[in-house]
């Protein structure tokens, strides 16, 4: 039922709306010094498709849920791999920092959820949805930046 009102809190009504202004970054370093990377397409998409509540109870960073997963998503984490991330974590109520971390030391993310007390096979049928949602009505409205080389 958790994972329904989850999902509810979709931000679908932002549709015609701004962007909403990510896990900490994963390298240490001079803030001041460190240019930020320009944001992903699939880390805004993802960051418009979930509510704000979604965000709250993942504690983002305080460079917000955009750059967080921008750092994640070039760092080789995968779309659906980081919204199952942040699934996992809100339903959790844990930071998705920790989600981050286990994940790093080698936890596949049915482990993570599980290792939490949660059902793994409903948030990544949750995932799924959220993904399509995000494909569909979310990704389009960020476009490639750069053009990709052309393959032999």
């Amino acid at each position: 039922m958790s994972l329904l009102l989850l999902l509810a809190s979709l931000s679908l009504a932002q549709l015609g709306g701004e962007p909403l202004p990510a896990p900490p970054p994963l390298t240490g370093g001079n803030e001041e010094t460190r240019e930020a990377p320009p944001p992903t397409p699939a880390a805004e998409a993802i960051t418009l498709a979930l509510g704000a509540t979604v965000w709250a109870e993942v504690k983002v960073s305080t460079e917000g849920p955009v750059m967080d997963l921008t750092r994640l998503s070039l760092s080789g984490y995968y779309k659906r791999e980081l919204i199952e991330l942040v699934l996992i974590s809100a339903q959790a109520k844990k930071p998705l920092k920790d989600a981050v971390e286990k994940r790093a030391k080698g936890a596949s993310l049915r482990q993570v959820a599980e290792g939490w007390g949660l059902d793994y096979d409903s948030l990544y049928d949750a995932a799924l949805a959220v993904e399509e949602l995000v494909d569909r009505l979310y990704l389009p409205r960020f476009p490639e930046r750069t053009l990709r080389r052309e393959r032999p």
